[in-house]
């Protein structure tokens, strides 16, 4: 109903993080039905928001990772969110480091892309992957990594987001707004989405951009905005 929705809504693409509740053929069909595709979804998060950085679940991310190969092959989208999930170990970077040197080969050999976000621990406390240092360190290191840069996120942790944008954009494979403060649809808050959005038109961004907020009453409602960006 869900994909039904979005496409009576106009949009042209679909994310969503979690498939795995449903049959992946079933979900093929009704993407097909609507001639939506689906950009990204997230690797089995547990309960956690994500294994990735958890000791002691290694066995469970490796075998997530199967199964999220599986769902992308069945629902043709190539890109898979590996989320760090919440923990207060103190190895947690090692064992992150350690899923994500074999998630990212493991991807590369099924011909997926792996990708990281960062999420601001005022949203979901605790959550490893919450400081774009963090971020830049993987990046770094793993050169087939993409990130989802999501804008509220950003301007929340950082206070700047078209600084962030500019010192990540090479990295960013996909976009994600709300505004900020209140994650609710842009024009709600303080940011100048106008503004990210140019830069994303003007720097040749070829990405997709989601719309990941609260709407403030019914979504449908909320999308009064995306009017000045149709084409």
């Amino acid at each position: 109903q869900r994909i039904e929705a979005a496409a009576a809504a106009g949009f042209r693409a679909v994310e969503f993080p979690s498939p795995y509740e449903l049959d992946a053929s079933l979900l093929a069909d009704e993407l097909a039905k609507y001639a939506l595709p689906l950009v990204q979804f997230a690797a089995p998060a547990g309960v956690s928001k994500g294994i990735a950085a958890v000791a002691g679940r290694e066995p469970e991310f490796r075998d997530g990772l199967r199964q999220a190969a599986s769902y992308a092959r069945t629902l043709a989208c190539t890109d898979v969110h590996l989320m760090s999930g919440i923990t207060h170990e103190d190895g947690a970077g090692k064992v992150y480091a350690s899923n994500l040197d074999y998630a990212v080969k493991y991807f590369e050999d099924q011909g997926l892309r792996p990708l990281i976000e960062v999420i601001c621990t005022q949203e979901m406390p605790g959550y490893y992957m919450s400081d774009f240092s963090k971020a830049q360190q993987v990046l770094e290191t793993h050169v087939s990594l993409g990130l989802i840069l999501d804008l509220y996120h950003a301007q929340l942790l950082t206070g700047n987001a078209a600084d962030v944008l500019a010192q990540f954009f090479e990295r960013t494979v996909h976009v994600q707004v709300a505004d900020c403060p209140g994650r609710h649809q842009p024009g709600t808050g303080q940011m100048d989405i106008a503004g990210l959005f140019a830069t994303l038109e003007q720097r040749g961004y070829a990405g997709w951009v989601g719309c990941e907020y609260r709407p403030t009453g019914a979504t449908a409602d909320s999308l009064g905005w995306l009017g000045q960006y149709a084409s």
